[in-house]
């Protein structure tokens, strides 16, 4: 899935980055962490051409702290600072889970901050989008067993929001997320970031741990 896809374990302190991109994801986290919640919605694309794969979907997510509210490719995704819920109602499942920390998991929560383990980085291209100038930041991953070839993050030169992530894989499978709606400081219910079980019935549950 978009958001489960593993990076690296290594920090990005122990390999040469170009320091302009150091500079800018630096400024890119620091933005992030002094909003109190963030609110994005995304449209989604998954392209093999190998494999004949075209996807289309899209998603939103709501952020507060470490603690998240997501619903994407039919799933609901919640963490609530310490559990996390994946919520797959074809399935009729749910599983738990405690993330470790660390592990470098692309995670809603960590969509501003993932590139700091696991990567190596440098600038890309600049371009200009629907009225917005747009600088890309090429990670490379430091585990060269890492099934992604390259990640490009598409960052929004005046906002310092990220506008775009590709993520491009080995087996040229083509990861596209591109943010259209982002908001900031919105008032978000805490219930939202907690699991109802009674609101599950019939379901599996599995614990994971």
């Amino acid at each position: 899935m978009m958001l489960l896809l593993v990076l690296g374990l290594m920090s990005f302190q122990t390999v040469q980055n170009d320091p302009a991109a150091e500079k800018l994801l630096d400024r890119v986290s620091k933005k992030f962490q002094s909003y109190k919640s963030v609110y994005i919605e995304f449209d989604y694309n998954l392209h093999n051409p190998d494999a004949q794969v075209d996807q289309e979907t899209n998603g939103r997510v709501s952020i507060k702290g470490s603690k998240y509210h997501a619903e994407y490719e039919g799933v609901i995704d919640i963490f609530d600072g310490q559990k996390r819920y994946l919520i797959i109602p074809e399935n009729k499942e749910v599983n738990i889970s405690t993330p470790e920390k660390g592990e470098g998991e692309l995670t809603p929560a960590h969509l501003f901050d993932f590139f700091k383990e696991g990567y190596r980085f440098k600038m890309d291209i600049k371009q200009f989008l629907r009225g917005r100038t747009i600088q890309y930041v090429k990670l490379l991953p430091v585990d060269e067993n890492n099934d992604v070839d390259y990640v490009l993050l598409g960052i929004d030169a005046k906002t310092y929001n990220i506008y775009k992530v590709i993520i491009v894989q080995k087996d040229k499978t083509r990861i596209t997320i591109r943010i259209r709606k982002f908001d900031i400081n919105k008032p978000f219910n805490d219930q939202m970031f907690k699991f109802d079980k009674s609101k599950y019935a019939g379901y599996t549950i599995n614990d994971l741990d």
